[in-house]
């Protein structure tokens, strides 16, 4: 199956379509990994750099995360592009409430199991935020590393 070469859409979109194609129809399953980059690049006929960036626009749509040294897989709804389980950056209600209100008999202090979770909560947002700019580092250095690719490629 090669990539149709008078096609008005790029290589690496057209690669992501095929293979968001498979992902959408339940070839491809969450959990399961995604042929190699080579073998990517022998069966859709395409550049190993065609092949990193249709990786990673579905990488940025969230249906596949890549493992370093093992490979890529199908994302699970319930994970983000990471791989990792989706946190929620805001309070459940039933937190909010408990913060609100104080402890029973404690009018003055909130209770010790309000306080962890405040604490929780707020480790899981700096967390996330360091995710997010550690996300925007890995793009622009697989950016860099395409542009590389394209220029030895020549």
């Amino acid at each position: 199956m090669s990539m149709p070469t008078d096609h008005p859409l790029p290589p690496y979109q057209l690669a992501a379509g095929k293979l968001r194609k498979q992902i959408q129809e339940g070839k491809l399953k969450p959990g399961d990994r995604l042929p190699s980059s080579r073998e990517l690049r022998t069966e859709l006929g395409i550049a190993n750099a065609t092949v990193h960036s249709a990786l990673r626009v579905l990488r940025e749509e969230g249906l596949v995360y890549s493992v370093p040294n093992r490979g890529t897989y199908v994302s699970d709804p319930g994970t983000d592009s990471t791989g990792e389980f989706k946190i929620e950056h805001t309070a459940p209600a039933w937190y909010s409430a408990a913060k609100e209100q104080p402890a029973p008999g404690d009018e003055a202090d909130p209770s010790p199991v309000t306080e962890a979770l405040a604490q929780i909560l707020e480790q899981m947002r700096q967390m996330a935020a360091e995710v997010a700019a550690l996300k925007q580092h890995v793009a622009t250095l697989e950016d860099k590393v395409h542009q590389l690719e394209q220029k030895d490629a020549r």
